[in-house]
């Protein structure tokens, strides 16, 4: 019985980092790219963001490399390809 009352704060602990940690590099490193390139159309206020909001991590999830016809520069690739591959190991 006392495992248990340990054990589940740190579960929930655990699996709170992983959602924080994946939020953290999304609006630290994809948003703000995003926001330079794809301002005004993707975020909050422009034409497209009923249908794509970019400043939503899921949105960018469920593109995948779909993004990539319009974002060109292997470096910004390379930091959505990292965001992509820490969503896929949760």
């Amino acid at each position: 019985m006392p495992l248990r009352v340990w054990l589940l704060p740190l579960l929930i602990a655990v699996s709170a980092q992983g959602g924080t940690e994946a939020k953290d590099t999304f609006h630290g490193s994809v948003e703000p790219m995003l926001k330079e390139r794809c301002t005004p159309c993707h975020f909050a206020g422009g034409k497209m963001y009923g249908k794509l909001p970019f400043d939503r991590p899921e949105t960018i999830v469920s593109l995948g490399e779909r993004l990539f016809t319009r974002i060109k520069d292997e470096k910004q690739r390379g930091v959505i390809r990292k965001f992509l591959a820490e969503q896929k190991r949760r």
